[in-house]
């Protein structure tokens, strides 16, 4: 069951090449930490409960319960609650189906919130039929996921807020160090190898990633460490420090110290 704090790989595997479809209910608190992070298919949120700010690369919106916040392909997002507890619905629909079956996901951008009954209507049938998961809920789904994506970008084309050269610039490269640090975070790595890779010096990197995530590079890099060690502990087929070597952790002292500083708990007190 997904957890109040995780983090989503950019290169997102989908389970089953015939549905490509995400699809999990997560719950936020007003304290927990939820990197940034960004993929290649759109993402869309559904709140059902509680209130939450969503960052898309330079855009925010104050998103209510019954909103739906978009989530274009390749920007940088994450969600930020605003209430003491705040739970929704994430979708995410494989941008290659999404292109195949001509709504073009990838080239046309949508609004970043939305409050419509009708897309509502559409998200909660999505819900509704992987729940109860009848016989053909699967082409139910991507019939439903079609029909939203399509009305969105038919209804809801992004209100372009213009970018500066050095805000683009710092995107792309905060982009290029989470694919660098999300492929790599089980090696020894430290700033000096993840500015190179960014193309950047380490000053320029430092202060730029901070800007664009609110984090600092090592944060995040200990972040993806940490949330893949506990899909490793709760799996059952590890031990404290198998998780932590396999997750580039060298020292197991520090290991679980920041475990529980990005967790909330101790690595060995995970079931």
């Amino acid at each position: 069951m997904p957890n109040s704090k995780q983090s989503s790989y950019e290169n997102i595997q989908f389970p089953d090449p015939d549905f490509p479809v995400i699809f999990h209910c997560d719950t936020l608190r007003r304290e927990d930490d939820f990197m940034m992070h960004w993929q290649d298919s759109p993402e869309l949120l559904y709140f059902i409960e509680g209130e939450a700010e969503v960052v898309s690369d330079i855009q925010r919106a104050h998103c209510l319960t019954g909103e739906i916040a978009y989530i274009n392909c390749g920007q940088l997002h994450t969600v930020r609650p605003l209430s003491p507890v705040c739970r929704y619905y994430c979708l995410i629909a494989e941008r290659e189906f999404l292109e195949r079956q001509g709504v073009p996901a990838g080239t046309v951008p949508a609004r970043l919130r939305l409050s419509d009954p009708a897309l509502n209507e559409l998200f909660e049938q999505i819900i509704r039929e992987m729940l109860a998961r009848e016989a053909y809920y699967r082409p139910a789904v991507k019939a439903a996921v079609l029909t939203l994506a399509a009305q969105i970008l038919r209804h809801y084309p992004e209100q372009r807020e213009l970018t500066t050269p050095a805000q683009d610039k710092r995107i792309a490269m905060v982009k290029t160090a989470v694919r660098y640090i999300q492929e790599h975070f089980m090696e020894e790595l430290d700033i000096d190898k993840i500015s190179a890779a960014a193309g950047f010096s380490k000053y320029y990197f430092c202060r730029g990633f901070r800007e664009v995530t609110g984090r600092t590079a090592i944060e995040y890099l200990n972040f993806v460490r940490c949330s893949y060690a506990r899909r490793l502990l709760l799996s059952g087929k590890y031990n404290v420090s198998e998780a932590a070597e396999r997750c580039g952790f060298a020292n197991l002292s520090y290991f679980a110290r920041t475990y529980r500083r990005y967790m909330g708990v101790l690595p060995s007190r995970e079931k």
